[in-house]
């Protein structure tokens, strides 16, 4: 069954080679040739074969969600550039560019010939990422890349059964997991943690793939700590035998902090529907409520076995113990990944294992699990291998020149957001010199990762460290209910496009608009902990974070819609955001769950015309996006008055003191909707900004009774232009703070 399977998958992938290039489908063997067939019909929902016309645009799976507008992918070879990620509103189609990517794909199916059948899989499987991302298939909003990677899936599932099982994993215990370390020592291992909770994830997909004989095209998503693997109906029965495999490696590794929920729905090809996953996530969340209940009595046992508690995260001990075989790992890979170019992964054959709790490295579960993976800060430190099979993965477009690859390796690109800004001399010449706590023993040298309190100290202003997280809103109605698609197997093929889609943006984009924050020559810089799939979460200097998150829900809107939004826009699928700030001592769990609280906070946002979410969360305040531009370029404009134009610093404070009357004076109605005071605050503000202006700078006065204007004008008092005017005035108020000893405030 296993290379019957494999047999399959590659026949359909060959099968939208052929059908790219105008010509008939490979002869492939007989075993395989229905099931290709019956599959193709399935997921591209039809009774006839279907027909590939590359002559029409591409539009984005965004069209398919109710109330969006068309949007076109632009035909190039997969690229983090604006001129090739981005699509535009121009529906006409480049000839010259189909014909490059046809080629392409012919090119690398002949190339491929030589690999054994999984490689060659993996081979074809890359070449589509790359090449036909940007092509149509038969169904509306899904590219040929999504289009074949399913029909390969379910035609590798079904040469075993009628059929088909879509099994989901879940780990849980992340956040902890992440999160409960010091922040002193947060830069040696934050970032480690958060993609060896990547890899854990694909492992634990590849193991079950591996277990059920499937090839890695199977595996439809793997991200933010979940997996997705399509299977025959009748590996339902081994569910439990792979919970009690995967239970018993991670309890050894883990001590029970990490546990993977797995479960399955069993369905005929033609019955697949929105249900499909309610009913996946049921089960899933079923067995999350029953952790480790699949061990056996004595490996259950070992989960109550007395351990040393390690002392809160956010209590520094001049004696702390040093880090166990796992901690020192995960230190040395988050170190690593400042400089990665390239993963290599290496499947291998899953072993049972048990290690001694604490002795074991991120690599050595990985490898229990069947995956070795060697993170390599360039192509000229891979080797070739003539005994293994590897696959090259590009974490970026950075460093594209060819490679001499072994007989059984195969180039692929899996994009990464492993970004941090690295320390340089004048970098340690600063660290050395700062007033750090007791414990904090950390020494820095050129070329290590920039300490959060070095990031901290490095921002303008006062000194903090900034935390950004976002996500998109309303995800799960997103895929239910407002996406439309057709029913059976191409609905899941549309799930998939809208999926994979999203990635591109959160595992590649948001990448790249970090190592551009950090390569600007500005101060300070950002270190990602994560992003991928909808969400992110982003650490640095605090001043980099507000207009850094401004920029990834500017280019998230332009990425959905083709193009800039209109004035009043609103998006058909929106992104939340909340930054918190922190002194750079300040417990990292603690910051983390701020973060979500205030990005909690911007999803509860409410407009009058009932639009909701869609905002952001800073400095305790929360605006639409609309609303956070106007907010920055106010900030902007009050630097400058106050540092350039001599303006008194107390304007700020009397703006900022109208802020906090108007909240006070702010009354709701039956409802609960707030309704707007026209309150002594109007009259007062009118007053005191006239003061500030008669007291300024003769060049500087008209400006400063605009403002006055804008915040209690006619105008102004309605549109409730004080909000932003009071946000403004914190910000700016935190850019041109006069710092006073370090010790003060770190």
């Amino acid at each position: 069954m296993h290379e019957l399977a494999h047999r399959a998958a590659l026949e359909a992938l060959r099968f939208w080679v052929a059908a790219a290039n105008r010509e008939h489908a490979p002869a492939a063997p007989d075993a395989a040739r229905d099931v290709v067939d019956r599959a193709a019909r399935f997921v591209c929902g039809g009774d006839a074969p279907p027909r590939l016309d590359l002559t029409r645009p591409l539009a984005t799976v965004f069209g398919s969600l109710q109330g969006a507008s068309a949007a076109y992918v632009r035909r190039a070879p997969l690229a983090l550039t604006d001129d090739i990620l981005f699509p535009s509103t121009d529906a006409r189609v480049d000839a010259a560019a189909t014909d490059r990517l046809r080629a392409a794909l012919r090119a690398a199916d002949n190339q491929s010939v030589h690999l054994p059948l999984a490689p060659r899989i993996e081979a074809l499987f890359f070449a589509f990422q790359r090449f036909a991302w940007c092509l149509p298939s038969p169904l509306a909003g899904v590219s040929l890349y999504d289009a074949a990677r399913i029909h390969a899936a379910v035609a590798a599932a079904l040469t075993a059964d009628s059929g088909l099982l879509l099994v989901g994993g879940d780990v849980s215990g992340v956040q902890e997991f992440i999160y409960s370390i010091s922040a002193a020592g947060a830069t040696r291992q934050l970032r480690g943690r958060s993609f060896y909770l990547q890899l854990l994830t694909e492992a634990c997909a590849h193991y079950v793939l591996h277990q059920a004989g499937m090839p890695f095209c199977n595996l439809l998503y793997a991200g933010g700590g979940r997996f997705y693997v399509l299977l025959p109906a009748s590996f339902e029965s081994r569910l439990g035998e792979w919970r009690r495999a995967i239970g018993r490696l991670l309890l050894d590794a883990h001590g029970g902090a990490l546990y993977l929920a797995i479960g399955g729905v069993r369905f005929a090809p033609h019955d697949y529907s929105e249900s499909t996953w309610q009913e996946l996530t049921r089960r899933i969340d079923d067995v999350k409520r029953r952790r480790f209940a699949d061990l056996d009595d004595a490996t259950f046992a070992r989960l109550f076995d007395p351990t040393q508690p390690e002392p809160p995260p956010d209590v520094e001990e001049q004696s702390a113990e040093p880090l166990d075989a796992m901690g020192e790992s995960l230190a040395d890979l988050g170190r690593q990944l400042a400089r990665v170019a390239l993963l290599s992964v290496e499947p291998v054959e899953p072993r049972a294992v048990s290690f001694d709790r604490g002795k074991a490295g991120w690599n050595d579960v990985l490898r229990v699990l069947g995956l070795n993976v060697e993170p390599l800060d360039h192509l000229c430190a891979y080797r070739v291998d003539h005994s293994r099979r590897r696959r090259v993965l590009l974490i970026d477009d950075r460093d594209p020149q060819p490679i001499a690859l072994g007989p059984q390796d195969v180039v692929g690109t899996r994009y990464t957001v492993a970004v941090a800004q690295l320390a340089m001399d004048r970098d340690v010449a600063q660290y050395q010199a700062l007033e750090r706590d007791a414990g904090d023993e950390q020494t820095l040298r050129v070329g290590d990762v920039k300490p959060f309190n070095l990031l901290a100290e490095q921002s303008i202003g006062a000194r903090r460290m900034g935390v950004l997280r976002m996500d998109v809103d309303d995800l799960g109605d997103l895929f239910g209910r407002r996406l439309s698609r057709p029913a059976g197997l191409a609905g899941l093929a549309v799930t998939a496009a809208l999926s994979t889609t999203l990635s591109r943006y959160f595992e590649g984009w948001v990448g790249e608009l970090c190592r551009r924050a950090n390569d600007d020559g500005g101060a300070g810089g950002v270190y990602a902990v994560y992003s991928g799939g909808d969400d992110l979460f982003l650490v640095g200097s605090w001043h980099r974070m507000p207009r850094l998150a401004q920029q990834i829900r500017n280019d998230f809107a332009r990425y959905v819609l083709g193009r800039a939004p209109n004035a009043g826009e609103t998006l058909p699928i929106t992104l939340s955001g909340g930054i918190t700030l922190h002194v750079a001592r300040y417990p990292l769990y603690q910051a983390a769950d701020d973060a979500a609280e205030a990005l909690d906070a911007a999803k509860r946002h409410a407009r009058p015309d009932r639009h909701a979410k869609d905002a952001v969360t800073f400095l305790g305040r929360t605006l639409g996006w609309e609303h956070f531009g106007e907010a920055a370029d106010l900030c902007a404009a009050l630097v400058d008055l106050v540092q350039a134009q001599g303006v008194p610093r107390s304007l700020l404070m009397v703006i900022q003191t109208l802020d906090v009357r108007f909240r006070q004076e702010q009354r709701r109605n039956r409802s609960g909707a707030a309704q707007f005071a026209y309150g002594p605050w109007v009259w007062q503000g009118a007053y005191q900004l006239t003061r500030v202006a008669e007291r300024s700078p003769n060049g500087v006065k008209a400006q400063i009774e605009r403002l006055r204007d804008r915040i209690v004008g006619n105008e102004g008092v309605p549109q409730r232009f004080i909000e932003r005017a009071g946000l403004a005035a914190r910000w700016a108020q935190l850019l041109v703070r006069e710092r006073s000893n370090a010790k003060e405030e770190q």
